[in-house]
């Protein structure tokens, strides 16, 4: 990780830090002409001393707003009350440095720059908690919006009592509470979808893997179950009459069964690390080893390659490697007995194309292996996951098994 991701990593463990921050910055804005306010007043000293303090707890909740927000925000809301109703204050404007006006004019106290880090509090609400609760800090806002309406119509000195005017100063106060409120929401909202987007796409994630390995362990199991119920089939029949091909048949199956055990340790070996790494996929390179293993349990399957696998990506080579071994092993599980296999893998520069064909045997002198078809369904959802198309169905007495990879489904 990275210098600055760590940084990032513990400003977020201690939002603390950098609220405080913020608290000091906004502080440093609207604390020195709320002071030069108070100095320029005539009100007794309790009611500024009073004003001033609420001004200070206010810009304290906001080092708060994350860690504490709910509490936070019910001390700016009474710091606010108590500054609204404090009474009103007559200000020398000579003192404030503004030209041209009266002698002393009266306004009330919420006029101070601190009561607009109030703000700040009802949009962490609105950002933060839950819609029942931010609905109720828009409500104590609005109702807080509108006592300060009612306290500015006593204050003659600084703006005129007239209806306009107090519709104005409502509807400006009203827009700051019902602005920052969708503010808030709106970032409450964005937060969500980003957590419901990243939860499905981890649960995406998790159901593509445990269907890719139900899929490895199906053409595993399947492949290898076929072939020693064939084979116990096979010595069972000859056990009497020939000792030495009924051992044969058992040593078949003895090594079918190692190579499936191994097999399936690599495909769980991810299910057990603590960080799951690729689990290395089995490619073209192995089919002849998966026909050679199946021709010596006295089957009669045959490959043939043309061509060089130039252009197919490992997911390619990794779906048609399965694609053989499923279809190879629906031919020893439903074909007759003694049945012809005929494995065709050709490439050229336009596509790769994969059958795998069998004459169905010598139908109905054996029972087929039950099967439930998932294992074909499987081996086409890894060749379209490829960008490849798939075929299988009955051809000439048999059963063939088809893909096709074109090159320019996998540019781009």
């Amino acid at each position: 990780m990275t210098s600055s991701g760590r940084a990032d990593r513990w400003v977020r463990a201690h939002p603390v830090v950098p609220d405080s921050l913020l608290a000091l910055a906004v502080g440093a804005v609207v604390g020195p002409p709320s002071v030069e306010i108070l100095r320029a007043a005539t009100s007794p000293g309790w009611a500024l001393w009073t004003a001033g303090l609420c001004g200070v707890v206010l810009l304290g909740t906001v080092a708060l707003r994350r860690i504490a927000t709910e509490a936070a925000f019910v001390v700016a809301g009474l710091a606010m009350a108590v500054t609204v109703a404090l009474p009103n204050t007559t200000i020398r404007p000579a003192g404030l440095g503004l030209a041209g006006a009266g002698d002393e004019m009266e306004i009330p106290l919420f006029f101070l720059p601190t009561s607009a880090v109030y703000l700040i509090l009802l949009y962490a609400v609105a950002a933060q908690c839950a819609p029942f609760k931010s609905l109720i800090a828009l409500g104590i806002s609005v109702t807080g919006a509108v006592l300060c309406t009612a306290r500015t119509a006593t204050a003659y000195g600084a703006l005129p009592a007239g209806w306009l005017t107090l519709l104005l100063a409502l509807l400006a106060l009203l827009a700051a509470v019902a602005g920052t409120w969708s503010m808030g929401r709106s970032h409450f909202e964005r937060r969500q979808r980003l957590v419901e987007e990243a939860t499905d796409a981890a649960e995406r994630a998790v159901t593509g893997e445990r269907q890719r390995i139900a899929r490895d362990m199906h053409d595993i199991v399947a492949h290898s179950l076929a072939v020693i119920a064939r084979q116990a089939e096979g010595g069972a029949a000859i056990a009497a009459k020939s000792p030495e091909r009924a051992a044969q048949a058992l040593s078949v199956i003895a090594g079918t069964a190692r190579e499936a055990l191994t097999d399936m340790r690599g495909t769980l070996h991810v299910l057990r690390e603590a960080t799951p790494q690729e689990a290395v996929q089995p490619s073209l390179a192995a089919i002849p080893a998966l026909v050679e293993r199946l021709r010596a349990t006295g089957v009669d399957v045959r490959l043939v390659e043309q061509g060089t696998p130039e252009a197919m990506t490992p997911s390619a080579a990794t779906a048609a490697y399965r694609l053989v071994q499923e279809a190879l092993t629906n031919s020893v599980k439903h074909a007759g007995s003694d049945p012809a296999i005929a494995v065709t893998v050709a490439h050229s520069p336009q596509a790769s194309v994969i059958t795998v064909e069998d004459d169905g045997g010598n139908s109905g002198d054996r029972p087929t292996v039950p099967g439930a078809g998932a294992g074909l369904r499987g081996a086409q959802e890894r060749v379209h996951a490829a960008g490849g198309t798939f075929e299988a169905g009955p051809a000439d007495g048999g059963f063939r098994v088809r893909a096709e990879f074109r090159v320019r489904d996998r540019k781009g």
